[in-house]
C-alpha cells in the first residue's frame, strides 16, 4: 500500500511578489514527498478559511497593521500548530541550510514572469529605518549565483540584493548580466553613492527593467535631502539612462519635515526622474521620528506639485499628509481634500460636503479644542457616504466620550 502523503500549507501573509522563502520551502517539502498547498487569503474583512494539514508555515515580510491582523487571524485558527518567520515577525530566524540551498519552486505561484533571488546579502550602511543591518549584517560576498535561482530559458530576473553596487566585485556581476542577456529589475534600488564611470558604463549595457519588465528603468533611492548632492554630482551620468529612464524611491513618514520632503520631491520633478513615494512602517524598536512641527512650510506649495507619472502613488502620500494634518490640527484642510478626491473616490468628497464642520479653509489653524463637539456632531449622522477610514478612531483617542 502507498503511504499517505503529508500536507504542508505555506501561508503568504503579505507578500507583493512571490515569497522566496516559501518557494524554497515548497521545493524542500516536495522533495520529501509532501503535498504542498499555498494560502494567500489576506482579506481582513473576512475570516480566513481553515485548512487542515500536517504542518502550517507562514512568512511575514512587512511589519504593518494589515500584516499584524493577518497574523492574529492565523494564530486564532491554528494556535501553536503554525510557525511564523520573515522580517515582519522575527529578524533573527533563518531557513535551515538544507532549505536555503533549494532551487525555488516557481510552480507554487504558477509564476513565470521572472526569477528572483540574491547575489549578495547585507549592507555596510546602518540606516535606522532599515531592517538590513540587524537582519543581514555587513555586506557579504556572493550569496548565490544566477544558476541557483534562474531556470533555464528564463530571461527576466528580479534581484533582491540590499546594496549591490557597494559589493567590491559588482563589475563581474554586471558583466555576467550583460553576457547572459538578462533583463534585470533592481527591486531594492541602487545606491547612488557607488555610481562611478566604470559602473555606469556597465549599467548602461544591462537591460534594467521596471517591476513588470515592460520597459527600461533603473532604480535609485533618495531618503533624505542631504543625499540630493549625490544625485547632482552624477547628473550627467544619470542622463545616460535616457529620458524618464530613472526611478527614484523616496521614504516619507520617518524623520523628515514637510519642507525636507518638498525639497526632495521638487528636485525629482525638476530633473524629470520618475518618483516612487514609500511610507515608513516602523520596524522593531524604531518608531517614526516625524517632528512635531512637521508642517513647517506652506502646505499649498506641496499639494500643488504634480508629476507626469505614478499619480496613484503621489495620491497615497497626499492621503498620509491629510491624516497627519487632521491629527495635528483637528480639521481637514479643504484645498487638500478637493485635490485628493476631485478625480478618484468622489464619494469621499460628497461626505465632506455633507460634513463641512470637519473642514477648515484657514491653513494651520488649530481646532483640537473642539474635537469633542465635532465628535458629537458626527455621531448624530447615520446616513449617506461613509466617513474617512480611521476618523472615528482618531476622534475617540483625541476626545474620549465621558458620557
Amino acid at each position: 500500500m502507498n503511504a499517505i502523503r503529508k500536507t504542508v500549507v505555506l501561508h503568504d501573509v503579505d507578500g507583493r511578489i512571490p515569497n522566496l522563502a516559501l518557494l524554497k520551502l515548497s521545493t524542500f517539502h516536495r522533495q520529501q514527498g509532501w503535498h504542498v498547498v499555498l494560502s494567500r487569503a489576506r482579506d481582513g474583512a473576512r475570516p480566513a478559511a481553515r485548512l487542515d494539514a500536517d504542518k502550517h508555515l507562514a512568512s511575514v515580510v512587512f511589519r504593518t497593521p494589515v500584516a499584524a491582523r493577518a497574523v492574529e487571524q492565523l494564530q486564532a485558527l491554528y494556535g501553536d500548530r503554525i510557525e511564523f518567520g520573515g522580517s515582519g515577525v522575527d529578524l533573527g530566524k533563518r531557513l535551515p541550510p538544507e532549505v536555503e540551498s533549494c532551487f525555488p519552486d516557481y510552480s507554487l505561484y504558477d509564476h513565470k514572469l521572472y526569477a528572483l533571488g540574491f547575489l549578495t546579502r547585507g549592507c555596510n550602511k546602518r540606516c535606522d529605518f532599515c531592517v538590513v543591518p540587524e537582519k543581514e549584517g555587513r555586506l557579504k560576498r556572493q550569496a548565490a549565483s544566477f544558476d541557483d535561482f534562474v531556470p533555464d530559458g528564463q530571461r527576466n530576473v528580479l534581484l533582491l540584493d540590499d546594496n549591490l553596487l557597494a559589493y567590491p566585485g559588482v563589475e563581474d556581476l554586471l558583466g555576467e548580466m550583460i553576457a547572459r542577456r538578462y533583463a534585470i529589475n533592481f527591486s531594492q534600488t541602487l545606491d547612488i553613492a557607488y555610481l562611478d564611470e566604470a559602473r555606469f558604463r556597465l549599467l548602461c549595457q544591462v537591460d534594467s527593467r521596471n517591476a513588470r519588465f515592460t520597459k527600461r528603468l533603473i532604480y535609485f533611492s533618495l531618503n533624505h535631502p542631504r543625499d540630493i548632492r549625490q544625485f547632482e554630482k552624477r547628473a550627467e551620468l544619470l542622463k545616460g539612462f535616457g529620458r524618464h529612464g530613472v526611478a527614484v524611491i523616496m521614504l516619507y513618514g520617518f524623520d523628515t519635515s514637510l519642507s525636507e520632503d518638498y525639497e526632495r520631491f521638487r528636485f525629482i520633478r525638476r530633473k524629470g526622474y520618475i518618483p516612487f513615494f514609500q511610507q515608513y512602517w516602523p520596524i522593531a524598536g524604531v518608531p517614526d521620528r516625524v517632528p512635531d512641527d512637521y508642517f513647517d512650510m506652506d502646505l499649498n506649495a506641496m499639494i500643488r506639485l504634480t508629476f507626469h507619472s505614478n499619480g496613484q502613488n503621489w495620491e497615497k502620500y497626499l492621503r498620509w499628509i491629510n491624516t497627519r494634518y487632521f491629527q495635528r490640527y483637528g480639521r481637514y484642510y479643504r484645498p487638500l481634500i478637493e485635490i485628493l478626491y476631485r478625480y478618484n473616490n468622489k464619494h469621499r468628497l460628497e461626505w465632506f460636503r455633507m460634513n463641512p464642520a470637519c473642514l477648515s479653509d484657514e491653513i494651520y489653524r488649530d481646532h483640537r479644542d473642539s474635537l469633542a463637539e465635532l465628535r458629537a456632531t458626527l455621531r448624530q449622522q447615520s446616513l449617506g457616504p461613509r466617513p474617512p477610514r480611521g476618523l472615528s478612531r482618531w476622534l475617540a483617542q483625541a476626545a474620549p466620550d465621558n458620557t
